[in-house]
């Protein structure tokens, strides 16, 4: 049986240019700093650590909200 994942592929690399963040222009990822890639259809957007941690925390957040749902329909 084949499970589905709510949580889309992400994963953390390391810029080879600079680049702005998908989440705010202001904010820049400068060469060979971190950055979070999130799979967009084809493309991947790039996020500074900065707006990734606040990405992060939401998602921890809508995944406890789900949970407590999903406890609480049983």
């Amino acid at each position: 049986m084949s499970v589905k994942s709510l949580i889309v592929t992400t994963k953390f690399t390391r810029a080879k240019r600079e680049h702005k963040c998908r989440a705010n222009k202001k904010h820049i990822i400068s060469q060979h700093d971190f950055r979070l890639e999130v799979k967009n259809e084809r493309n991947w957007d790039k996020y500074c650590m900065h707006c990734a941690a606040i990405i992060i925390k939401k998602m921890q957040q809508d995944s406890a909200f789900i949970c407590e749902q999903f406890i609480a329909s049983k």
